[in-house]
């Protein structure tokens, strides 16, 4: 057996003792008193009704005289003889129990007194002439009555003596009580405080060791491999100990062993990020800047206010930081990329004393088990692209505000032809002239497209962002085209419930990206189809969903979408800025926007936008 065994054996043998010695205590102490009770209740109590019995039976006896005495001699000689037998009986049984001290002397001149008070009682019954009342009642209260009181009076004595026997008795059975009571509570304690001794010394024996280890194990686990326990015990606990410090030491082993390939590993990955030529920051899943590669680091030490090259760099306080760490900060909450494509997604920089721009992209980093570890950020150079852009946005925007006047007077000539103003028009003049109007319309629409996507994409655009209530956003944007719907028998739901956060956002550019994805909903849905409306609350965000029931979008137009002039499906219609139009408004505002669909099971549109905030916040 071993050692631990034979400790654990050895404590439960040692409480077992302990309670076997208490229980055997106990017993014994029961037992005396028991016998101590028996001494009252048997022996004692024996006399005590013996004597009792016998002074009934000498009263009866003594009446039986008084019968003879009232001229009734047959019954006084039948109760005189059943009696007689009687005190016999129960004088057996005290001469039979004499326990006490003296108890023997009275029991001898009991009987002495009882056969002469026999002998006198047979004579006077045996007497032929019960009619002599003189010469009876003279027997009677010379002879018989006397020896009567003077045997009961030594039957008293006998009663007396066995009563104050049963008291000492009781006084005696008393204090074996309280001397068991209390060498009990004595060994109670005694073998409590034993056990309480012996548990503290075992449970320290055990749970000390344990303990030690349960913390070496801890640091361990917090890579501090450096651990060894101290023991000289040979038992379980102290084989436990020896593998421990085994296995720490093979962890040792295998750290250093592996530490020059995790090390040349981890070169190589930094060689790689730093031979990426555009700027790349990697931050953990709190924002911290844990790795920056060699363009990044002569970026921001380039940042006037960085305070030089070569320094631990830190994204607070450097121009464009905020903004990185913002990007980050979504990317992690919301676990996917942040890649917006408006100025919003622009860093502006300063390099070499000239204005470059950088395109912001934000990617959540996991492991293999796909725990988040924090996020990527990439600066891509799109200065050229921007500048490229500007222009585009810039000829845009001229070339709609000079073609609004002419298209505008184009649509009034044309409503004027086909109302009658320039004379009587055929059916095949108002139909080409209806077609014009229609295309002029179209054309209209899609300058305001233009020109609102040259505003957001240029900057020029105010949006004045307050606290709003998602489901008043839902439910104007329902109402506007619950007609629409029911024309066509579609059924439009708001499922947007009122105990949702206020979110900030421009009324009017929310109303602006609700039209557009209901008009897109409403025109790419069939009849009897459903165009919901949902909305629900995420990470710091709420979650707008357009949800329709329509053909669908197939996977490799999906990320196509957003992009300017993209028309997908069957029924296009529209001019295809509208969800470009969406994505610039929502990304304005600080949110995304995102499309799930797949063909023959209807299409999903979401946006989001931030919760909470100031009651009224003005932002270009």
């Amino acid at each position: 057996m071993s050692s631990f065994r034979r400790e654990l054996a050895f404590s439960y043998g040692l409480l077992i003792v302990v309670i076997f010695a208490v229980s055997a205590w106990s017993i014994y102490h029961l037992v005396h008193l028991g016998r101590a009770i028996d001494v009252i209740l048997i022996n004692n109590y024996k006399s005590i009704v013996a004597a009792e019995n016998m002074k009934e039976a000498l009263e009866c006896q003594d009446s039986a005289a008084m019968f003879f005495l009232a001229s009734h001699a047959e019954q006084a000689r039948q109760q005189a003889d059943d009696n007689s037998a009687r005190f016999d009986r129960e004088y057996q049984i005290a001469a039979n129990n004499l326990i006490e001290e003296g108890e023997a002397e009275i029991v001898a001149d009991i009987e002495a007194r009882y056969r002469t008070y026999q002998r006198d009682l047979r004579s006077f019954l045996a007497s032929s002439t019960p009619d002599v009342a003189a010469k009876l009642s003279a027997d009677y209260f010379d002879r018989l009555g006397p020896d009567f009181l003077a045997l009961k009076n030594r039957i008293d004595d006998l009663l007396h003596l066995n009563q104050d026997a049963m008291v000492r008795a009781n006084d005696r059975a008393i204090a074996v009580s309280k001397r068991a009571e209390m060498s009990t509570a004595a060994m109670a304690v005694l073998a409590l405080s034993l056990t309480l001794i012996f548990a503290w010394r075992f449970t320290r024996y055990v749970v000390s060791p344990i303990t030690v280890l349960t913390d070496k194990a801890r640091r361990i686990g917090e890579g501090d491999l450096d651990q060894h326990i101290d023991t000289s015990s040979r038992d379980e606990i102290g084989v436990l100990a020896f593998e421990f410090n085994r296995m720490a030491a093979r962890l040792r082993d295998l750290r250093r062993s592996d530490y020059g390939r995790l090390l040349v590993e981890q070169k190589k990955s930094d060689a790689v990020i730093d031979s990426i030529y555009e700027p790349v920051i990697v931050t953990d899943a709190r924002g911290r800047m844990i790795k920056i590669n060699h363009a990044g680091r002569v970026l921001f030490d380039d940042t006037p206010g960085n305070g030089g090259h070569g320094g631990e760099l830190s994204l607070s306080g450097v121009a464009g930081g905020e903004q990185i760490l913002r990007a980050v900060r979504d990317a992690v909450a919301m676990q996917r990329p942040i890649a917006a494509e408006d100025s919003a997604a622009l860093v502006p920089l300063r390099v070499g004393g000239a204005e470059r721009s950088f395109r912001l992209r934000a990617t959540p980093m996991r492991d293999s088990d796909g725990h988040l570890l924090g996020a990527v950020t990439v600066l891509e150079d799109i200065t050229a692209l921007a500048e490229l852009d500007k222009l585009k946005t810039e000829f845009i925007s001229v070339a709609s505000a000079k073609l609004k006047e002419p298209l505008r007077s184009l649509q009034l000539a044309l409503h004027a032809v086909i109302e009658g103003g320039a004379g009587e028009l055929n059916g095949q003049q108002s139909s080409m002239l209806e077609d014009a109007r229609e295309n002029a319309e179209r054309l209209d629409e899609l300058m305001r497209d233009l020109l609102e996507l040259a505003e957001i994409e240029s900057g020029a655009l105010k949006l004045a962002t307050e606290r709003l209530r998602p489901v008043e956003l839902a439910r104007d944007a329902v109402e506007r085209f619950q007609f629409a719907a029911e024309s066509r028998h579609i059924k439009l739901e708001n499922n947007v419930w009122p105990d949702l956060p206020w979110v900030i956002a421009d009324r009017k550019a929310v109303a602006r990206v609700f039209e557009n994805l209901l008009a897109n909903a409403l025109r790419h849905t069939a009849r009897d189809g459903h165009v919901t409306v949902e909305a629900s609350e995420r990470v710091g965000r709420v979650l707008f969903s357009v949800r329709d029931t329509g053909g669908g979008i197939s996977e490799e137009h999906v990320p196509l979408l957003f992009r300017r002039f993209v028309q997908v499906g069957d029924n296009p219609g529209g001019t295809g800025l509208g969800l470009a139009l969406v994505k610039r408004l929502v990304e304005a505002q600080g949110g995304q926007v995102s499309v799930e669909s797949r063909l023959g099971e209807g299409s999903t549109f979401s946006f989001s936008l931030p919760v909470g905030g100031p009651s009224s916040v003005k932002r270009a």
